[in-house]
C-alpha cells in the first residue's frame, strides 16, 4: 500500500498514548477502536469511543472512515473508555 494511502495519527488513553501509529485511510472507527482495545488490552466486552482532540465533544462514529473525518497525518483522535453498563 502506498503512503497516499495511509494516515500516521496519535491516540490518547488513560493507558497511554499510541504515538505514530499507522492506519489506512479507508479504515472505520470501529476497527480503528478494536486495534486499541487489543493494543491496550482494554476489556473487548467495553463500550468505547473515539473523538477528535480539536473536537472533544462529538463522538465518531463507528461506521465511517477515517478519511471522512478530514483527518490528517500528526492529528490526535481520543479513545474514551465508557465503562460496561450495569443493569440492576
Amino acid at each position: 500500500m502506498s503512503k497516499d494511502q495511509d494516515l500516521t495519527i496519535n491516540i490518547e488513553t488513560t493507558r497511554g498514548t499510541w504515538e505514530n501509529t499507522t492506519f489506512p485511510k479507508t479504515i472505520k472507527i470501529q476497527e480503528v477502536i478494536q486495534a486499541v482495545i487489543q493494543h491496550f488490552e482494554y476489556a473487548t466486552n467495553g463500550n468505547y469511543e473515539l473523538r477528535l482532540e480539536s473536537d472533544p465533544n462529538n463522538a465518531l462514529k463507528p461506521e465511517r472512515p477515517l478519511v471522512s473525518y478530514g483527518i490528517k497525518d500528526g492529528d490526535t483522535l481520543i479513545f474514551t473508555d465508557l465503562g460496561v453498563a450495569v443493569w440492576l
